[in-house]
C-alpha cells in the first residue's frame, strides 16, 4: 500500500499531499476539502483519511514551530 504524506502548513492556512493535492483550510468550518470530501481538523485526520480513502497517511507537520 503506497503512503501518502502530508503537512499543514498554518501560516498559509494549507494542506499539502504528497499526491500532489493542495488543500485550503476554511477557517470558518475548521476544516479543508481532500479528493472531494470535508475533514475537520478537530477530528483525528490521519485516522479519518486512512478509513476513509483505504490508504496509509502519514502527517509530517512539525508543530513546535
Amino acid at each position: 500500500m503506497k503512503e501518502i504524506t502530508f503537512i499543514f502548513e498554518f501560516n498559509n492556512d494549507i494542506v499539502i499531499f504528497s499526491d500532489n493535492n493542495i488543500c485550503r483550510v476554511n477557517n470558518l468550518t475548521n476544516s479543508f476539502v481532500y479528493r472531494n470530501i470535508e475533514f475537520t481538523l478537530e477530528s483525528d485526520v490521519e485516522k479519518d483519511l486512512q478509513h476513509t480513502f483505504n490508504q496509509r497517511f502519514v502527517n509530517i507537520t512539525n508543530y513546535e514551530d
